[in-house]
This record gives C-alpha cells, structure tokens and sequence, in this order.
C-alpha cells in the first residue's frame, strides 16, 4: 500500500490504489473539508501536493473543469478526485470556517489569484493644495475626485487598470499578457500623458486659487501575485479586488520616492527604459540603492516619448463615468458627514 504523509497534520495514513485521497485521510480521522460532498464543485477539500505529484491519479474531467476556471497549479489537486500510486505528502488547505468563506468568494469571481508579469506603476502626489483640510473637506472631494477620475481615465485609455488607492497614492497594472514590450510602452505613454494633464489640472486649480499639484512616478516591470481578495460582507453577490505584492512593487515604489530627492516626475526603472529608449527623451539618470544584496538599479528621468503613441483603448461608460466604487463610497461618506456640521 503507498502512503500519504499529511500536513499541518504530521500524520501517515496509507491508502490503497482503489481509494481517493479524500476518502483514506477520512478513515484516519483527519479533519478534511468536502463542502459539495466530495462532487467536485466546491473545491474545499484541495491539498497541495509537496512531494509526489508523478505519484498521483490525472485529473477526471470535473476537476479539470474546475481547476481551469479558478487557475489552479498543477501541484493543487482536489482530494476528493485524486488518487495515488505510490507515496506522497499533501498539505490540506482549508483548515477552517475563513478558509471556507475564501474558497466560496474565489468560485464567486472566478480566481484564487496568480503570478504574472506586469508593468507596475506608482503615482503619487507630492505637496497639497491651500486649505485646510478639516475646516474644508468638500474641498479635499472637489480636488481630489477631479484629480483620481483623470488619471484613472488616463490608465484606463491605455490598457491598464488601477488596482488600489492609498492615500494620495495608487498603484496601476498594465497587464504583461499584451507583451512586454506593448505592457511597458503603455505604462510609460500613459505616464506621459498624466504629466501633462497635471498641467492642465493645476490651470484649473490656479482660477480657484488652490495651489498646484506635484505629481511622482515609478515604473518597473516584473513578476506580480495578484492575491484575490473578496470584499465583505457578501462576497459571493459583491465584486472582488485584488491585493498586489511582490519584489516588482516594491521596486515600482523605490523608484516612485526617488522622484523627491531627483526633483523628477516621472522615472523608471533599466528594464523598462531599456524597452523605449529608442522613443523616450530622457532627462536625468542616477543610480538608486535597492539593498545590501541587490546592490544598486539605474533609474532613469523620462520627459517625454517621441513617435506615436500607442492606440487608446475605447472606454465602457462605466469607466468614463466615475472614479471605482470604493473611492465614490468615500467621498460621498465624506460629504454626507461635512453636510451635517454646523
């Protein structure tokens, strides 16, 4: 008989080849959830498998089904679809109620998340306008809802997708399935254009006496995780967000905050500079210190992009519409609360 090593569990169990993994770790009394039943519809009762993976049944033709529309690897199977020929350790990977609310909210959009290439973009603003935010939130609204639905527009235009709001900072994809090459040479077009739209912001700000805004911009390109997240309370009836991680972000951010010692606007990083240098005027150039081990990446000032520009992608009314729902939530929040001082 093979055996099964199980973890968090550290326990052995052995299986026989006529058994599925779902029903073995059952008779050993191994708390495995099978939500469906053990039907290959809910994919509660997913392991991954760490060791053996050659060992193990191909995958029926529901838990292909299945794990093609939430994007598993091939190393996550279904226990209650899988059997093994010889030795294996699996891992179980829903251990609780949470986990189950996060299972139900990935069959509800789709996705459990994954690892992509993408050019990542930070923008952010540096320095504020002349009001004093308590006294005059609907100023901080008018401003900054005049100021995001512009870049968001921007992003959208070019193929990319704002994915979170922090402050006066947010973060964009522009996603590498389009190519490398075509995911760079958007981000920094699209980088273009938010420079001199600024401009044009700041004209309008200046008629309201407000002072200008200072834009900042990082580019790097690189590897992502996409972490699905669901939104609560009702994450099977409410769309999902996506959190985005990785050494690619983090880099995109080093570089955004690089702008303030520079007195730059936009930079980018070697690799996406070494994609548009044929198109790009570029400005200054340093060095910027990532870490002890990293060492040091060129960044590099881009001022503007010459040739033509890459064909704008046509907007959904949505889109041309309004800000995401999360920040309209907010700022409509904010205005119900100034409304109500006196």
């Amino acid at each position: 008989m093979a055996k099964i090593h199980c973890l968090p569990d550290l326990k052995d169990v052995e299986i026989n080849e006529t058994e599925l993994i779902l029903e073995a770790l059952r008779e050993a009394d191994i708390p495995i959830t099978y939500v469906c039943g053990g039907n290959a519809q809910c994919s509660t009762c997913r392991i991954l498998v760490v060791e053996g993976i050659e060992n193990c049944t191909p995958p029926t033709s529901r838990e292909q089904a299945l794990t093609k529309n939430l994007g598993f690897p091939a190393n996550i199977r279904l226990s209650c679809q899988t059997g093994v020929t010889g030795d294996v350790v699996v891992r179980r990977l829903v251990i609780d109620n949470e986990d189950i609310d996060i299972v139900e909210s990935q069959l509800s959009s789709g996705s459990i998340g994954e690892e992509k290439a993408a050019a990542v973009m930070f923008v952010a603003i540096r320095g504020g306008a002349d009001f004093d935010e308590v006294r005059f939130p609907y100023d901080v609204i008018y401003t900054m809802s005049r100021y995001f639905r512009r870049m968001n527009q921007i992003v959208t235009e070019y193929g990319g997708k704002t994915t979170s709001y922090m402050g006066n900072r947010f973060v964009a994809l522009f996603d590498g399935d389009m190519g490398e090459a075509e995911a760079i040479n958007r981000s920094v077009w699209a980088g273009v254009e938010m420079v001199r739209a600024i401009k044009e912001i700041n004209n309008h700000f200046q008629t309201l006496s407000y002072q200008p805004l200072r834009l900042s911009i990082g580019v790097h390109f690189g590897s992502v995780l996409k972490v699905a997240i669901a939104n609560q309370p009702n994450p099977a009836k409410e769309a999902n967000t996506n959190a985005v991680l990785g050494a690619t972000v983090i880099l995109a951010n080093l570089i955004e905050s690089a702008n303030r010692e520079l007195g730059t606007t936009l930079l980018v990083s070697n690799t996406v500079f070494n994609q548009i240098k044929n198109q790009a005027v570029m400005g200054k150039t340093t060095s910027l210190r990532i870490s002890a081990k990293l060492g040091e990446m060129p960044v590099y000032e881009i001022t503007q992009m010459q040739g033509l520009s890459p064909k704008k992608l046509e907007q959904s009314v949505e889109l041309t519409k309004s800000l995401p729902k999360q920040m309209l939530s907010f700022m409509q929040k904010f205005s119900s609360a100034w409304g109500k001082k006196k």
